[in-house]
């Protein structure tokens, strides 16, 4: 197993459903939510709710970070104003609304992405009845993007080695572009060439159900925050 991947067997690694569905639930209250009224303080405890399974899994760091920038954003959005500069309170309102709006998904995004096998994605999108259409691009998206950032490493050690450094792109910038963008995008269609292939070979464009050896199986703590979220979700729709 990749070791930039939580075990499955970790007590707060969500079931993939679980993961999906409060993915949806949170992009729709941070991208539909308002300002003004009760709502905003359930607004406040969903967008949260991310950087909480974040914390959960052991990245502090991360966590507490996201947690910081989110309510920052919120309390700007919601209630800074600057009486004598209305252009200083339009910054501050558009800035934290980007973040507010934004923020949360990504990091929902980011908790499913390093937590969650592609077998066990698969396995939970397959439940879900899911077309293969959207199954197939999804098990080649988690693969291709750490291959592409492995392959981007890879080639800025290269220009180490050569004495291709930032430098250098100041001096010569369509030159470091060339070296450093062009590697990459040869690198691009091959390795996504190579997955969608390795993904048909495995038989995932196959019209009958297959067989999996991954066992989903709902526990307590799935049905705990899937319950929360959608009380959330609800109580704030009906507020």
């Amino acid at each position: 197993m990749n070791n930039k991947i939580i075990n499955q067997s970790h007590i707060f690694n969500l079931d993939p459903r679980v993961k999906l569905g409060i993915m949806v639930i949170i992009s729709l209250i941070s991208l539909t939510g308002v300002v003004t009224g009760n709502e905003i303080f359930l607004r406040l405890l969903v967008m949260l709710i991310p950087s909480v399974l974040i914390l959960l899994i052991g990245k502090y760091l991360i966590g507490c970070l996201c947690i910081i920038v989110t309510i920052s954003a919120w309390y700007g959005e919601a209630f800074v104003t600057f009486d004598h500069s209305q252009l200083a309170t339009l910054f501050i309102f558009v800035s934290s609304g980007v973040i507010t709006r934004f923020l949360p998904s990504l990091v929902m995004g980011y908790y499913i992405f390093k937590t969650t096998q592609v077998e066990v994605l698969i396995a939970g999108l397959e439940h879900l009845k899911t077309p293969r259409k959207i199954t197939i691009p999804i098990a080649v998206m988690f693969r291709f993007l750490p291959t592409i950032k492995s392959e981007s490493a890879s080639i800025k050690d290269v220009m180490k080695m050569r004495g291709i450094s930032l430098r250098f792109a100041f001096k010569k910038p369509l030159q470091y572009f060339e070296y450093r963008v062009v590697p990459l995008l040869n690198s691009v269609v091959k390795i996504g060439n190579e997955l969608t292939i390795a993904s048909i070979t495995r038989g995932l464009n196959l019209t009958h159900k297959r067989t999996s050896i991954v066992l989903l199986k709902m526990r307590w703590l799935d049905w705990l925050f899937i319950s929360i979220v959608l009380i959330l979700w609800v109580t704030y729709y009906i507020v």
